[in-house]
């Protein structure tokens, strides 16, 4: 088991237990202490855990994971209709990418038959997915608490290693422009991604159709649209003349 699995698993744990030992850590995964150690400090430098009398607790993701469920419980209907539509596209022993998005989480919500192999940079999708049994690879980089996310350049670094049968990907808003971002740190990930997966879909619900904000990729980086509902005229026309496989309801 290498680092990362075992920070995943570290994680997993502190939901039952509130509080871990460095030297339970060391038993638990049959590691030197001073593994262990280099493990709490990992956690620790991407605000993952707190110290606390010799050990960790895990306050700050209880917290996030509490707001990460009131976010899902908006607009629930519409993810879930759109979740429905995408988990056909999970088949045994993919690669799967999932995007930092409550509506790509959602597909999490009935477990599955086959065994994907999940990648992601969400925290929130980790813990999810991983309550169903999936095998998760989460990729390390500098913890973000607003959107409890690992980002930076060695979330792309590493992104390059994986060959992703699906990426399932969300956005802030999507026009007859194009597909837009939040922060500038999304565009660079979306076009590696591009390039990484034989599969780019978009899952994105109706309060965000022709919707934009300041950063934006073309439509040429996806290869499938599902909504919860049929597009404006205006986005019908535009995808219609992509290669775009597009569904909704």
């Amino acid at each position: 088991m290498n680092q990362q699995e075992r920070l995943i698993e570290i994680l997993k744990l502190l939901e039952t237990e509130p509080f871990l030992k460095q030297e339970t850590l060391a038993n638990h995964f049959d590691i030197s202490k001073d593994t262990a150690r280099r493990d709490i400090l990992k956690l620790v430098e991407q605000d993952l855990v707190e110290r606390v009398n010799g050990g960790i607790q895990l306050p700050i993701i209880k917290q996030q994971i509490e707001s990460y469920k009131n976010r899902v419980v908006t607009k629930s209907a519409e993810k879930k209709a759109i979740a429905e539509l995408a988990r056909p596209f999970i088949l045994e022993k993919q690669t799967i990418w999932l995007d930092v998005s409550t509506t790509v989480e959602t597909i999490s919500a009935k477990p599955f038959s086959c065994h994907p192999l999940i990648v992601t940079n969400s925290i929130d999708n980790a813990v999810s997915f991983s309550k169903n049994g999936n095998d998760i690879y989460l990729l390390g980089g500098y913890f973000q608490a607003k959107s409890h996310l690992l980002k930076g350049p060695m979330v792309i670094k590493e992104l390059m290693n994986f060959n992703f049968d699906i990426a399932f990907i969300g956005a802030s808003g999507i026009s007859d422009d194009g597909i837009f971002f939040d922060e500038l740190d999304d565009i660079s990930l979306h076009q590696q991604l591009r390039e990484q997966a034989k599969q780019v879909v978009l899952l994105i619900d109706s309060s965000k159709l022709n919707r934009t904000t300041t950063f934006k990729i073309n439509f040429d980086s996806i290869d499938t649209l599902i909504t919860n509902e049929p597009l404006p005229e205006n986005l019908k026309q535009v995808i219609q003349e992509q290669p775009i496989n597009l569904i909704h309801p």
